[in-house]
């Protein structure tokens, strides 16, 4: 039976959300105190925080080039992530004149997404506002979401996890059941795939499995157009992400220690036993929540706990033989990603249960695990900021304080396919002597001067990569990978060089199908005004439209 809140309770709903807020403020700001984000990935988000909102400040609306990565050879670090998280981060750099503030910023904003997100699906759903504050804290302080926000600093997997319960609550059974639902469910599921891929292709088998659980053919028909629209919609991001896997080095992202294999639990991550115990103990928390819920409760939530477990089950080597052999899921790297996954749809069954003990131990069992877990391990000592207005050079030698060489260097896997950094960097030197770089280049636009006496080959100081256009003298000409530089011939003489980076086929279709996708949203979601009532009709035939039942 659904909890519906009781008349009068505007007052509770208001104070619910000054309560999830501050929460979440408390979440993601506390670890600030001893200092910025330090962990895993903390280093490359602020570096593209920086880059990105440099090309901003650059006159470059939708950055695919960032020109100081790789001591000024640059990088198309851009192209291969997401565009929601890219932008947040870009803004924030702006807002705070560095990128490092930028990744502080959105550990707080996160968490308090998060926590409005399920407050707000459960106030929707007619639960009363102190259980839904009650859901919304213990998501926003979900052990896996800490890990990810606070040691592994994977922000774009917090962003992706703060909007999935609006994901699974617009896709659930018995939604989308009109129009107007199945254009809020294109919208969510557009934000989700511009934010995180394989948060997408979970969140997607989740849906899936309940949609064909209970089968109707209307309610397909709208989920699936829902899917369509809003991958049109994200299509300006994820298609040159998935393009990207093959333009890059992107074997690299599943080899090594990104190989599915080593990162079953228990048992994995053996180099780094502390994350793994952490992991271990969210995993074991959403996992007993879901049990219990499945287990003692009926109906709707029975579903929700069934579904945790299966989730759950997804982390362990049970679940091996379906990354060796269902296409595209070992590019999930980490199958420990399900545990968030499992959190959410466990504090799903939990604000959905009507059995209040159930439900308060549901969310003891979801909470246990931060007793365990570690939200200071990996802070940054003080030093200088990422400014977006700085040069190369200076914002090279900022990122030292993340222990990296001054050289701002790209993620290894996102380097152009057969590129050898320390080659490159070699090759670069002795460009260097046989250019010159005229003016201030633009991020994606560099201009050279070469004078070279007896003509032949000439490299420029820019990496190789798909998208630059080169001009001689005006004339548009071939270049080739020379050691991981753009290599052009040129006959003897002083000559004027233009390289600009342009847009890819994958590029210009993603903008098309994001621009067809914001026209049919919007034919999906306009509706016909009504006409008069026909005369002679019943005053009372057009009273109040009772509420639909909800469940999941």
């Amino acid at each position: 039976m659904r909890e519906v809140a009781p008349t009068g309770a505007g007052g509770w709903g208001r104070w619910s959300i000054l309560v999830v807020i501050g929460f979440g403020l408390v979440v993601g700001g506390a670890p600030l105190l001893v200092g910025p984000p330090g962990g895993d990935d903390a280093y490359y988000h602020a570096m593209r925080a920086q880059q990105h909102a440099h090309c901003w400040l650059g006159g470059v609306a939708l950055p695919r080039w960032y020109p100081d990565l790789n001591a000024g050879l640059g990088g198309p670090e851009a192209r291969a992530y997401p565009l929601v998280p890219l932008s947040i981060h870009a803004a924030l750099a702006l807002a705070a004149n560095d990128g490092v503030a930028a990744t502080s910023l959105a550990t707080v904003l996160i968490a308090v997404l998060a926590g409005c997100t399920m407050l707000r699906m459960g106030l929707r759903r007619g639960v009363r506002p102190g259980w839904a504050a009650v859901a919304a804290v213990a998501w926003s302080a979900s052990p896996y979401l800490v890990i990810a926000l606070h040691e592994r600093v994977s922000l774009a997997e917090g962003w992706g996890l703060a909007i999935l319960p609006w994901v699974l609550d617009v896709s659930l059974p018995p939604r989308p059941a009109s129009r107007r639902e199945t254009a809020e469910a294109a919208l969510a599921w557009a934000v989700l795939l511009a934010t995180q891929l394989p948060l997408s292709v979970m969140a997607c088998a989740v849906v899936a499995a309940f949609q064909l659980a209970r089968p109707e053919r209307g309610r397909l028909a709208r989920v699936i157009a829902a899917g369509v629209l809003g991958a049109g919609l994200s299509a300006i991001s994820w298609l040159p992400n998935v393009a990207a896997l093959g333009r890059t080095a992107s074997n690299l992202h599943m080899e090594g220690a990104f190989n599915f294999a080593g990162h079953f639990l228990p048992g994995g991550l053996a180099g780094d036993p502390l994350l793994g115990r952490q992991l271990l103990l969210a995993l074991a928390g959403a996992a007993a929540a879901g049990l219990a819920l499945a287990g003692f409760d009926r109906g709707a939530t029975r579903g929700l706990g069934v579904a945790a477990v299966a989730a759950a089950l997804m982390v362990t080597p049970l679940a091996s033989p379906l990354y060796r052999h269902l296409p595209g899921l070992a590019l999930l790297q980490f199958p420990w990603r399900w545990i968030g996954v499992a959190a959410c749809l466990a504090t799903l069954a939990a604000l959905r249960s009507a059995r209040r003990g159930l439900r308060a131990v549901a969310i003891g069992l979801l909470l246990l695990p931060l007793a365990g877990v570690s939200w200071t391990r990996w802070r940054l000592a003080p030093g200088a900021p990422l400014r977006p207005g700085d040069s190369g050079g200076a914002v090279a030698r900022a990122a030292v304080r993340y222990g990296v060489p001054p050289i701002l260097p790209s993620f290894p896997a996102y380097l152009p396919r057969g590129v050898d950094l320390p080659e490159s960097l070699a090759a670069a030197a002795r460009a260097r002597e046989l250019v010159t770089a005229v003016g201030r280049p633009s991020p994606d636009r560099f201009e050279f001067r070469c004078d070279p006496s007896a003509g032949g080959a000439v490299s420029l100081p820019l990496l190789a990569a798909d998208g630059w256009d080169v001009t001689v003298d005006g004339r548009r000409v071939g270049w080739a990978n020379e050691r991981g530089l753009i290599t052009i011939g040129v006959a003897p003489g002083a000559h004027r060089v233009v390289a600009r980076q342009t847009l890819l086929a994958e590029d210009v279709a993603g903008i098309a199908l994001s621009l067809a996708g914001v026209a049919g949203l919007i034919l999906l979601a306009w509706r016909r005004r009504p006409g008069p009532p026909a005369p002679g009709a019943a005053a009372d035939e057009t009273g109040p439209v009772p509420r639909r039942p909800t469940s999941w």
